[in-house]
């Protein structure tokens, strides 16, 4: 209730409450006005829709889509011309205005808690956008003072280069920096989006670096392998690239160690890597520092000298020259570390049995019906609906013989944080702490309103093992926690989850290609610090209690040319998860 309440204080809520009042005021007096003077009644009509046009104008048409709702609503006064001369179809005529501007206006209002805040700069040149978008985000992004953000710096580092991509009309250049500084934020919320696929290509393009043929991995031994070795690939009819490569001349394949890159330590260089690409986010520290040899892969220039062990133990080095973009090579990657396609089940709440005793039960979002959703977090996160699908969920696999749930939460996109608190509150049988919202100022954070996890506990008692991965953000991130504070819950995964939960509402149009999304809600913990969300030394506040190790037999299954091609990909993490469940069954 209380996002409702902050969506109403902005000018846009202003606005829709205005124009509905207006509406109805005009309802009650339209037929008295059209007796005394009919041009002036029908004028009053257009009058809403006359605000409406000026709206979009200053808004610009690029977000008509933002305000659908609020021009469907200015245009409601417009049903008052259709002649009704009975006093029955008056009358009907008038509940049909009051309702449809009533409707129409909580349609808005609601929907506009994620858009509370939208920002159309798009018309300025890149120079003055840019300066627009840092200034708005200094006063509007809920976590600046959490993370520590220094906007100075951020203009000294990067006008020059937003100045050089105004000169050259480069608006490539223009969404590079934007992706750089989107990365700066360490907040998988502040991201920024192309409205054209082929504009993003070539801002991918423009990021991923080089491609010199292959990819890596850092084990969990510490040691460095090649993995998605193109000649490896093109040895299945597999390619990542049109060019010829023949990195078996060499004698590296997929597993060949990796000791050194251009002259420099491998672990060194891998150290110094940002993940810095468009799409990629990362709140975490620990997340980034695996996906780090990935990127540094990408990193060189025309030929890269790279030292490795070859397969009879001797220290080899050799010149590498690249043979393409990296962005295909590192988009696979990334497709394979997120076990994209691997999962048992696609679709929300879908479940299975995996063998005789152990159950699956696939959760990739935080949303089952929004207005049910909505009227939950009203009820201060009390969601018996709810909870009960998921009871049934899981009945339903405890009748096929089910004696462990193995929970699968990756790439969960986020919704709401009481669908989260809805299924925790099965493994529970304390009333906890769901989330708060509230306020900033200069003493600090202020609680406003408090929503909670509704014990149930009728599965306390179920072994239930949680995988997540670093796709798993918002309220998915929510659910990862929630669920790990239950006793029963092990939560596991190579990589934590993303480590973000603050609410969305904030949008920038930088041009017409270019915009990015940021939070402006707070959504803070039971001790009124910001829930979850990486502070400024980006630790994991979400630990997992299992890390699923990356061995070399792993890595060679997970980033096999089988699994690249494979429909039913073979999923380390689920297989890892089912040989812990029965690793503790015996002991």
């Amino acid at each position: 209730m209380y996002l409702f309440f902050l969506t109403l204080k902005t000018p846009n809520g202003i606005l829709s409450l205005v124009i509905m009042l207006y509406i109805m005021i005009l309802t009650i007096i339209y037929r008295g006005l059209m007796k005394k003077n009919r041009t002036v009644a029908i004028l009053l009509c257009f009058v809403p829709l006359i605000i409406a046009l000026a709206h979009l104008g200053i808004y610009g048409i690029n977000v008509f889509s933002n305000f659908t709702y609020l021009y469907a609503e200015s245009m409601v006064s417009l049903i008052l011309l259709i002649p009704a001369n009975k006093k029955v179809f008056t009358a009907i005529q008038s509940v049909s205005v009051y309702m449809a501007t009533l409707i129409l206006c909580l349609l808005f209002l609601v929907d506009f808690i994620g858009n509370a805040k939208i920002h159309n700069y798009s018309r300025y040149s890149y120079t003055e956008s840019f300066t627009r978008f840092l200034d708005t985000m200094q006063k509007e992004y809920c976590l600046n003072s959490w993370k520590k953000m220094d906007y100075d710096a951020l203009k000294s580092e990067y006008m020059p280069l937003v100045e050089e991509a105004e000169k050259s009309s480069d608006e490539v250049l223009y969404a590079k920096i934007i992706s750089e500084i989107t990365y700066r934020y360490y907040d998988s919320h502040v991201s920024v989006y192309f409205e054209d696929i082929d504009f993003d290509i070539a801002v991918e393009d423009r990021m991923a670096g080089n491609d010199y043929g292959f990819s890596m991995v850092k084990l969990s031994d510490g040691s460095v392998i090649a993995v998605l070795v193109e000649s490896d690939l093109q040895k299945e009819d597999i390619c990542l690239t049109d060019s010829e490569c023949h990195l078996d001349k060499y004698g590296i394949h997929d597993g060949t160690e990796i000791v050194a890159w251009d002259g420099e330590d491998i672990n060194e260089f891998i150290d110094r890597t940002e993940c810095v690409c468009s799409g990629f986010e990362f709140p975490v520290k620990e997340n980034e520092d695996i996906y780090r040899p990935i990127f540094a892969a990408g990193r060189g220039g025309e030929t890269v000298k790279v030292t490795f062990v070859d397969d009879k133990g001797d220290v080899q080095t050799a010149d590498i020259p690249k043979i393409g973009n990296y962005s295909n090579r590192l988009s696979t990657m990334d497709y394979l570390m997120s076990s994209y396609g691997a999962t048992r089940k696609y679709n929300n709440m879908d479940a299975c049995m995996l063998d005789e005793k152990y159950g699956y039960l696939r959760i990739s979002s935080e949303i089952y019906d929004s207005l049910k959703d909505n009227i939950a977090s009203v009820r201060h996160g009390y969601y018996p609906e709810m909870t009960e699908l998921y009871a049934e969920k899981i009945e339903g696999l405890k009748s096929q013989g089910m004696e462990y749930l193995v929970i699968d939460i990756r790439n969960n996109g986020g919704g709401y944080d009481c669908c989260a608190g809805a299924l925790a509150s099965l493994f529970t049988n304390e009333k906890r702490h769901l989330v708060s919202f509230g306020l900033e100022d200069e003493k600090g954070y202020h609680v406003k309103e408090k929503l909670y996890i509704y014990p149930d506990g009728r599965y306390k008692d179920l072994p239930v093992t949680v995988l997540v991965n670093d796709s798993c953000m918002s309220a998915g991130d929510g659910m990862a926690k929630y669920l790990a504070d239950c006793e029963n819950v092990t939560l596991m995964g190579i990589t934590a989850s993303s480590g973000v939960n603050q609410n969305n509402g904030g949008c920038f149009y930088l041009t017409d290609n270019i915009s990015v999304n940021y939070p402006i809600f707070l959504s803070l913990a039971e001790d009124g610090r910001p829930l979850i969300d990486t502070d400024f030394t980006r630790e994991n506040r979400i630990p997992l209690d299992v890390r699923i190790p990356m061995t070399k037999d792993a890595a060679l299954a997970m980033f096999s040319p089988e699994n690249v091609i494979s429909e039913g990909r073979f999923d380390y993490e689920v297989e890892y998860a089912l040989k812990y469940l029965d690793e503790k069954e015996v002991e």
